[in-house]
């Protein structure tokens, strides 16, 4: 959501709205999509044993496409999270640099801010999910809070000017939309929710509905304060991030340190859920590797000190890549969210969905097909998935040349 100003300015209102409204209908599609794919493979779970499909992409993935999109899929996941961690490491540390100085006589750099970002969220990470659900409540109140709050103070201040006398459609694709495919991202619950929701597929249809036009609104709103209170000739187009600290310019120091509170929860919360996501990822794909070498009559503690250590290793093997890359590169916060959109949202959460439901029509004998499922049947998902490479090849092209 930071970063929403800073990819949008250059469209304009008008047009980023417009580009916000299309990964609005990409986000609904595809999730629809990654709802009949879920249900196929819960179905197919449970024609062939008692338990249902555990609710996953990656178990989606291998229930219709084998061994081999299980894989894929996992390189997806792996790519999306990691160009996402990326990201948010560059720029925490940038938040934590700019605290350090603003609080002590300590000019911290932002490479060992972000060491010591990264290494917070590592320590939580091991300690468990109970633990950043509980720390990661902290950073989305903060974050509700400090947005009602930017929302009150920067409405009155809205130049409708600023909202209309920039305009540019061009800039709509690849930023506009490679940061609204990644601001929408909620395909990766759609399995979990249907179970939650007892398989009913009518009303996981209508969740999805409901709450993916809760971030539409919330961005338009979002998008009219900032870019409503920004004049172009005022913003450093050096740095695209620089157009966030405008509003805390324009609003007094009161707005300035609402938009501070508000970048440091946004990029928190966020980095809780990636980092536990991958920091899990990792733990998966090593005890799984264990398990298969590991004899039996292993004692209670031995496993729980083989867990830990899993899970310890698991936090490295997640962040500590994130960690040299953001060193590396540390302005390449807007291009790992920008090639994390278009790249690895739209082949995960839209190419593979829909080869996943053409797999499983392909070896189904059952006419029956899911309640509420998208119209158009095998037509509309070859359709869909050539859109989907469509946006992904010219982007592709760029990073290859």
């Amino acid at each position: 959501m930071i970063a929403l100003p800073a990819e949008t300015v250059d469209a304009g209102f008008i047009p980023s709205i417009f580009g916000l409204s299309l990964c609005w209908i990409f986000t609904y599609v595809s999730s629809l999509v990654t709802l009949e794919a879920s249900w196929l493979a819960s179905s197919t779970s449970t024609s062939s044993s008692s338990e249902k499909n555990e609710g996953s992409f990656l178990s989606i993935a291998r229930t219709s496409l084998g061994v081999p999109g299980e894989i894929l899929t996992a390189f997806l996941f792996y790519f999306l999270l990691t160009a996402i961690i990326v990201a948010y490491v560059s720029e925490g540390g940038s938040l934590v640099s700019q605290f350090t100085r603003e609080v002590s006589s300590i000019n911290a750099s932002p490479a060992v801010g972000s060491l010591v970002f990264t290494s917070f969220f590592a320590l939580l990470g091991i300690s468990g999910t109970s633990a950043v659900d509980n720390i990661n409540r902290v950073f989305v109140f903060g974050l509700v809070l400090s947005f009602i709050c930017l929302v009150s103070f920067g409405l009155p201040m809205v130049n409708m000017n600023n909202l209309l006398q920039h305009s540019d459609f061009d800039m709509v694709y690849p930023n506009v939309i490679s940061i609204g495919i990644l601001s929408f991202g909620a395909q990766n619950v759609v399995p979990t929710l249907l179970e939650y929701l007892n398989y009913d597929t009518i009303k996981t249809r209508q969740a999805i509905l409901i709450g993916s036009l809760i971030p539409l609104i919330l961005y338009t709103i979002w998008e009219g304060v900032f870019l409503g209170l920004i004049d172009l000739s005022n913003a450093n187009e050096s740095s695209k991030l620089e157009v966030v600290s405008v509003l805390g310019k324009s609003g007094g120091p009161i707005v300035k340190d609402l938009v501070e509170l508000f970048s440091l929860c946004a990029i928190c919360s966020s980095m809780a859920g990636a980092s536990v996501s991958l920091i899990d990822f990792f733990q998966d794909a090593i005890s799984t590797t264990s398990s298969k070498s590991e004899s039996e009559g292993v004692s209670v503690e031995e496993s729980m000190s083989s867990v830990s250590k899993t899970r310890l290793l698991a936090a490295f093997l997640a962040l500590a890549p994130p960690v040299l890359l953001a060193y590396s590169y540390p302005d390449i916060f807007l291009v790992a969210l920008e090639e994390a959109g278009l790249l690895g949202g739209v082949s995960l959460y839209g190419i593979i969905p829909a080869i996943c439901i053409l797999s499983f029509s392909r070896v189904s004998t059952s006419e029956e097909g899911m309640p509420g499922k998208l119209a158009g049947g095998d037509v509309t998902l070859v359709a869909l998935a050539a859109i989907y490479v469509a946006l992904i090849v010219p982007e592709a092209r760029h990073l290859l040349s």
